[in-house]
């Protein structure tokens, strides 16, 4: 009987042990294995990565889009306030706070944001401190169209009857607002001239951040609607023309 106890007790007495040090009877990781661990973490990063960023960047399409339909709605508080002229862009007012984006401030409960998040530029003004100071700085990611400003030379000079929605041809078919480039055109200014683009997209291009949006551009139309467009689909000669206000959705005829 007794003869029977001693092996049971070395038995038991090594199970406490390997219980007690279970890596005595483990296996490490071999260097193979731990590069096939690599390479597939590798792999899963270059597969999310690239779905990561589409995600980051349709996410500040949206968060521009939402941005500029606030704007439309701000417009449409201002404008009966207006007798429905549209606010003008800083060419022809010396006050800051009479430019367009300074005025649809006052016209919402929400924050404006006058940079889109897919703006790559750096420097924008600090309302607070004098434009004077910062000639190196833009005023917004997105820019008016000037022949809607309250003074045109195309209209003769004066007062622009176009700058009021009602005597524009088809407000919803006339762009007010567009998404401007990070150019030095555009330090200290807040208008394009589409009358300067003499029919080539390729040369308007150069004023519009056509591509800020994965090959499209955020517009305001006159009526507040907000639409993302390929430029080609606003100025395409001798198809659509959203520019002029007296004949969008179409060309003006040559003088």
């Amino acid at each position: 009987m007794g003869r029977n106890l001693i092996p049971l007790r070395e038995s038991w007495e090594t199970t406490r042990s390997a219980a007690r040090c279970p890596g005595r009877h483990g296996r490490a990781f071999t260097l193979i294995e731990l590069l096939v661990v690599i390479a597939i973490m590798a792999l899963l990063m270059g597969i999310l990565l690239p779905v990561l960023g589409r995600v980051r960047k349709q996410a500040q399409k949206v968060a521009c889009l939402s941005n500029l339909r606030q704007m439309g709605v701000a417009l449409q508080a201002y404008l009966p306030d207006a007798e429905y002229r549209l606010p003008p862009s800083s060419c022809h007012t010396r006050d800051p706070n009479d430019h367009w984006l300074r005025i649809l401030t006052r016209y919402t409960r929400e924050q404006l944001l006058f940079r889109c998040p897919s703006d790559t530029g750096k420097q924008f003004v600090n309302w607070d401190r004098p434009l004077e100071e910062q000639k190196e700085a833009r005023y917004s990611s997105f820019a008016v169209n000037a022949l809607l400003d309250p003074i045109h030379f195309r209209y003769g000079g004066r007062s622009n009857r176009y700058n009021n929605v009602n005597n524009i041809r088809r407000p919803m078919a006339c762009i007010w607002l567009s998404e401007a480039p990070d150019t030095d055109s555009f330090r200290l200014a807040d208008h394009i001239h589409p009358e300067l683009w003499e029919g080539s997209p390729e040369y308007a291009k150069r004023f519009i951040a056509w591509d800020r949006h994965r090959g499209t551009a955020h517009y305001l139309f006159a009526d507040g609607h907000v639409e993302g467009l390929k430029f080609e689909q606003t100025y395409d000669w001798p198809g659509t023309c959203n520019w002029y206000p007296e004949t969008a959705p179409k060309w003006p005829e040559s003088p």
